[in-house]
């Protein structure tokens, strides 16, 4: 009798005891429904491309005939251990570039659980003697489908092997490796549940329909015009709104910008632009890309509220997987768990996207095939990170030639990523489409504030600082470091202390900064608005995380000396909607009052250096009316800071890129330096949902998509606050959802301080 080969088991329901084998999936149906599947994703990626199709299906078949070896079936009953001779995805490379002769292939399927190797660790494990591939090979194949051994493909090499073709084959790489690993976890996701489940269960899949969607948006705008108070403020919104809707409509796809002074509703116009462009060239979604969780708890909201919860994915905390080059048995179940970003409107982080682009991680790279055939939105491009510059705006490129990605970057703050020698992939004159109607014009119209720029040679101690905010009402003051906002929140308390009770003062002093768990944020943020409108006192301390996009106005803001656009975009937050009046009930300027305190720490790296550099542009004539002074000043910024990796002894990402060396590029290209961990806090709703996940041992897509609102990063290393937390920290479901969950006792509540390490709150992280 012929023998059976399967590719998974099935976990009992209720233990962890296995299902009887006549339920485990048979590995040729996976195999043909895993190629099948990954045909259709390389067709909706590039349509044109028929051969892209055919090499998608080539590692859908090839990527598990490894399970057809004796040896792996008897690992999957648990009659041996797991290790070299159990190993399966390196037969299907193996196949895929003996017989088939495709380098993409072999990197796919060789890595579509280990994640994606280097060149030269490909090489070793597919020729090498360890698993004796080429001879192995010929026993697989006596077992293998006849569809997979008459399957005879072969990728057709091309003769420019010069860095640009490299770099576009290395995209390509990328794009099949994500595609192969989206099939094969939601294959097995889909005879998983159904079997748990019932025949019917299917994932569900919310259609993108731009028309509804822009007709939804559309009567949103109404509402909010109709409820502006500025006359003047309205009809230049207005004018930007109906702007963005023709270009959207009648640009071809490519690079576009959207230059608007903050309070110009940037949010929703940039969305306006997206859904008008995605129906006139029929692609599948729109991703909007955010710096900080605070702007994205907020737009994602705002999003839910009007496009419905079913059409927007808010996707922002990793959680860290960790990664083997030893097979699994089969995808652990928080891989398949993971974004796929298979949803109408995606808001997530320049973390998120960027990493997503340069990850050798399955669980990472997942998604970037849904990338294609989109359009991108960049709010605060401004903020994109400087160190990868070089080797982002490259793939940003390929992905608009050849994948039919629309990028369109907003800000008030407009950088100019224009090419020179230090950023050779910027772009050149004409690249980028204005969107905006012309912007210099906009910003002397909606000039709302005024700047006093204190002297540089005097510098405000904590109690300056205290000082000047209680002679306010209402203000805001904005600073460069954690330790900085945490200090002036104990003086300010200490000078109020005479004046409020103490119940008071925990009604009417914020503390804000990323120790806080994004739900604990917005909530406090939500309270301020509340205080705001009602003309309640309100004294708010925070970090950078508030200065941009954050929909929130102060009569009063005072700015830590920091990086330029920084500064302008915490007056951003001052008379916002331009509803200042004088004594007399004439319209006034706001005040923005930028200051050097005399604890002057900053952030490392870039934003130490354009501190430095803003000296020279602080132009006070210029700050509020003239969008060409950010443009001097970024391309000052970007010629004395480096654009990509830097490091003595170490190629660029570049470099490495071009080698085809993956897992380099994925430990170089980290937006955030320093290496972080995501926690798990107790706030909020995240008890109960902690507590089920633990009490019924099992989890979903939809429990992790819950528990992003209620994480924190923390960073690692030598005396870290990681470290120093460790005891604290204890996996969600040992073995299986190994998320750290932090103790109640170790974040902060009563006086929302979010983590405390030692009664402090954490060391600076970026936000």
């Amino acid at each position: 009798m012929k023998p059976i080969f399967y590719a998974h088991s099935l976990e009992g329901r209720e233990s962890r005891k296995g299902r009887p084998e006549n339920e485990w999936q048979m590995l040729d149906v996976h195999l043909t429904e895993v190629a099948d599947l990954a045909a259709k994703f390389a067709k909706a990626i590039l349509p044109n491309e028929k051969l892209f199709a055919e090499l998608a299906k080539l590692a859908g078949l090839l990527h598990d005939i490894g399970k057809y070896r004796k040896e792996f079936q008897e690992y999957l009953r648990k009659e041996r251990q797991g290790g070299v001779d159990t190993a399966h995805a390196v037969y299907g490379a193996g196949k895929a570039l003996f017989e088939h002769e495709s380098l993409a292939a072999t990197f796919a399927v060789a890595g579509h659980h280990a994640g994606l190797y280097d060149a030269a660790d490909l090489a070793l494990l597919v020729n090498g003697k360890k698993y004796n591939v080429r001879d192995r090979i010929k026993e697989i194949l006596n077992h293998t489908a006849e569809k997979i051994k008459a399957f005879e493909f072969k990728e057709v090499s091309s003769d420019n092997d010069s860095q640009e073709a490299r770099f576009r084959y290395e995209i390509l790489i990328r794009m099949l490796f994500s595609l192969l690993v989206d099939a094969d976890r939601l294959n097995t996701e889909e005879w998983e549940k159904r079997q748990l489940f019932g025949s019917q269960w299917k994932r569900k899949i919310v259609p993108f329909e731009p028309r509804s969607l822009l007709q939804k948006l559309q009567e949103e705008r109404a509402k909010k015009s109709a409820t502006t108070k500025n006359a003047e403020i309205k009809e230049l919104r207005n004018g930007i709104f109906e702007t963005c809707l023709n270009k959207g409509e009648k640009s071809p796809q490519g690079f576009f910008s959207l230059t608007v002074p903050t309070g110009g509703g940037k949010t929703l116009s940039s969305m306006e632009f997206a859904l008008a462009h995605a129906r006139q060239h029929n692609l599948r979604r729109v991703i909007v890309v955010i710096p900080y969780l605070s702007i994205i708890e907020q737009n994602a909201k705002e999003y839910r509220d009007i496009f419905g919860k079913e059409n927007v994915l808010e996707h922002h905390s990793a959680v860290d997987i960790p990664r083997s080059d030893i097979d699994p048995v089969q995808a652990q179940d928080i891989e398949k768990a993971m974004e796929n970003w298979d949803i109408p409107i995606v808001v997530t982080t320049s973390v998120q996207f960027i990493e997503t682009l340069f990850s050798a991680s399955p669980a990472q790279a997942r998604k970037l095939h849904n990338i294609a055939q989109s359009v991108v939105i960049f709010d605060e491009v401004q903020t994109l990170p400087t160190h990868l510059l070089e080797p982002l705006l490259d793939v940003l490129r390929e992905l608009k030639n050849r994948y039919g990605v629309s990028f369109v970057f907003c800000s008030a703050t407009q950088p100019a990523f224009k090419k020179t020698t230090n950023l050779k992939n910027g772009f050149i004159d004409d690249e980028i489409i204005e969107i905006a109607p012309k912007p210099d014009i906009l910003y002397k119209s909606l000039q709302r504030v005024k700047y006093t720029v204190e002297r540089f040679d005097s510098l405000w101690t904590w109690q300056d600082v205290t000082q000047k905010m209680i002679k306010h009402n209402q203000v805001l003051c904005i600073l460069n470091l954690r330790r900085q906002a945490y200090e002036l929140l104990v003086a300010i308390r200490k000078n109020l202390e005479e004046r409020y009770s103490s119940s008071d003062l925990d009604e009417s002093v914020f503390h804000l900064s990323s120790a806080m768990c994004p739900a604990h944020r917005l909530d406090r943020i939500n309270i301020i608005k509340d205080r705001l409108k009602t003309g309640n006192p309100c004294w708010v301390i925070s970090t950078q995380l508030i200065e941009a996009g954050v929909d929130i106005d102060f009569p009063v803001v005072f700015r830590a000396m920091g990086p330029l656009d920084s500064i302008v975009q915490s007056a951003g937050r001052c008379n916002r909607e331009g509803l200042l009046v004088d004594e007399n009930g004439k319209p006034r300027l706001g005040e923005v009052v930028v200051f050097n305190p005399h604890d002057g720490g900053l952030p490392p790296g870039i934003y130490s250096t354009a501190t430095n550099i803003t000296v020279a542009h602080l132009d006070i004539t210029r700050l509020a009316t003239d969008p060409k002074l950010f443009k001097e000043y970024f391309t000052e910024l970007y010629q004395v800071t480096p654009t990509d990796y830097q490091r003595r002894g170490s190629h660029t990402i570049q470099h490495e890129r071009a080698e085809f060396n993956f897992r380099k590029v994925d430990s170089m290209a980290r937006v955030i330096k320093d290496d972080t961990i995501t926690v798990v806090v107790p706030y909020g709703k995240a008890t109960d949902i902690i507590a089920r996940i633990r009490k019924g041992q099992s989890f979903d897509r939809e429990d992790i998509r819950s528990l992003q609102r209620y994480m924190v990063n923390l960073r690692k290393g030598f005396h870290s606050d990681y470290e120093k937390l460790k005891s604290a920290l204890t996996p969600l479901i040992p073995e299986r959802l190994e998320i750290p969950v932090l103790n109640k006792l170790f974040y902060d509540i009563k006086t929302h301080r979010g983590v405390v390490v030692e009664n402090l709150p954490p060391e600076e992280l970026m936000i």
